[in-house]
């Protein structure tokens, strides 16, 4: 059986309907040991296409430690059944300006209450700063329709 043929908007918009359904993805850095850390991760999309994903988090975790050393990171979203699955990888940088995520705080809040809502109480965590992945790989699989082997897109 060969492997169908997937044109990049095609992956863009499969990778869109992913983000924006499901929400909540795979976000692994690395730490100054080159260790990799994974962890659940809300994000949402800032614009048409798919060149940057913008995130939220407590100032005192430890991604963005980790970003002070390494700015590569790798997003992985699935379906409910991984039958699409798609990776970004890219470089994450803070946000200069708070105001700069308001596209992440109006599709997150709601999802991001009963993780964001546990730090509350302490109270380094009490401000969180916007996140913004740029993206320069996109990798799509649909093992549903036979694309069982990552179809790979460099971005940018």
């Amino acid at each position: 059986m060969s492997t169908p043929e997937v044109p990049l908007d095609q992956a863009i918009a499969a990778a869109r309907t992913l983000i924006e359904e499901q929400i909540v993805g795979v976000l692994t850095t690395v730490d100054p040991n080159n260790v990799p850390h994974s962890r659940w991760m809300l994000g949402a999309l800032p614009d048409e296409g798919l060149s940057t994903l913008l995130s939220l988090s407590a100032r005192g975790a430890r991604k963005i430690d980790h970003l002070d050393t390494n700015a590569n990171v790798c997003w992985l979203f699935s379906d409910d059944k991984n039958d699409e699955v798609v990776t970004l990888l890219g470089t994450m940088v803070r946000l200069e300006n708070p105001n700069m995520a308001e596209p992440a705080w109006q599709g997150l809040s709601k999802a991001a209450e009963k993780y964001a809502m546990n730090l509350l109480s302490e109270p380094e965590n009490l401000w969180f700063e916007g996140l913004e992945t740029t993206i320069t790989q996109i990798e799509y699989m649909a093992p549903s329709k036979g694309l069982t082997h990552p179809v790979v897109f460099q971005i940018g």
